[in-house]
């Protein structure tokens, strides 16, 4: 009797564990790992076995706020008899339109058994997603043109993940400063680029969507000569890249501080994680402040944003 209340309680009751192959995955990835449920001090009756993955954002104020990115079934209803020990295989392959881990972005699974007339068991396991390959040939690309990724490159600000660079050598004196958003497909990738050009005293922004297939990227050379006439034909036409809209503006679907490229990285959460973070810093504001001030305080969080995705001691 007594083993029964305290099983209610969570004490004597059954136990979850995921066990994953690995710790660290890049975007799009195949996650394998075992889930074992191990019988407590009485028979139970088990209602289900889910896997949430879940993406958790630090926000400027230290709060976190967590976003379920996917929910995963394993079984349901059955029977866990006393000290009996039961496993099932788990398998998930990672979406490619979320953020790569940064300072203030994380991610773990969480096991879920729900226990019939009872306190549930759970179990946490953190961890960390990295860039694709065809992504770091891209910035090794960029990299071999003289551009130099920027201290907080690859913030997340709730609706996408922007990388920045700063131009070095040939380019030093015709760009402020690189930007990208980036697609990561099965056939290569999708890029929104984005340049700040020197225009009497002020920044001019150009943009383009490129993309490059998975042979492109494989070949350094021929990728620096295709990125670099990229790049001189925006500088020299700058009129022609100045008035770009992503397709789902003229959709409606559009909103400022959202990922300009369809599929982009980050961009599966927009108006969830973004509008969380947002209301932080509206809480802190007086309510007369426009929208375009309170969206560029939250972009340019240096102290929330740090990362360097490319370069540096950190390997992403």
């Amino acid at each position: 009797m007594l083993k029964k209340i305290f099983a209610k309680m969570g004490v004597g009751a059954a136990k979850v564990d995921l066990t994953l192959k690995e710790n660290t995955y890049k975007l799009g990835e195949h996650v394998e790992g075992k889930i074992k449920v191990q019988g407590g001090k009485i028979e139970q009756h088990i209602n289900f076995i889910n896997v949430e993955l879940w993406l958790e954002v630090r926000g400027r104020n230290g709060q976190f706020h967590t976003h379920k990115v996917a929910s995963i079934p394993i079984v349901s209803s059955f029977l866990i008899r006393e000290g009996e020990e039961k496993e099932w295989g788990f398998k998930y392959d990672l979406p490619m339109d979320i953020p790569i881990s940064a300072s203030n972005c994380s991610y773990f699974f969480q096991t879920h058994l729900d226990i019939e007339g009872g306190a549930d068991a759970k179990d946490r396991d953190d961890i960390r997603i990295k860039a694709p390959e065809a992504l770091y040939q891209f910035v090794e690309a960029l990299e071999s043109l003289g551009f130099r990724e920027k201290q907080h490159s690859g913030q997340f600000n709730g609706y996408k993940q922007e990388f920045e660079f700063f131009p070095t050598s040939q380019f030093q004196r015709r760009i402020r400063e690189l930007e990208f958003e980036v697609a990561v497909e099965d056939k290569g990738l999708r890029i929104l680029l984005e340049l700040d050009l020197p225009s009497f005293g002020r920044e001019r922004e150009i943009k383009r969507e490129i993309s490059f297939s998975t042979e492109e990227l494989s070949n350094n050379k021929k990728l620096q000569q295709s990125l670099h006439q990229i790049i001189e034909e925006m500088i020299d036409n700058p009129a022609s890249y100045e008035h770009f809209q992503p397709s789902h503006y003229q959709r409606g679907e559009y909103k400022r501080g959202m990922s300009g490229l369809g599929g982009a990285m980050g961009g599966f959460a927009a108006g969830m994680i973004g509008g969380m973070l947002l209301g932080e810093v509206m809480d802190d504001m007086f309510e007369d402040v426009a929208f375009d001030d309170i969206q560029e305080d939250l972009e340019g969080a240096d102290d929330l944003f740090d990362g360097d995705f490319f370069s540096g001691d950190d390997e992403w």
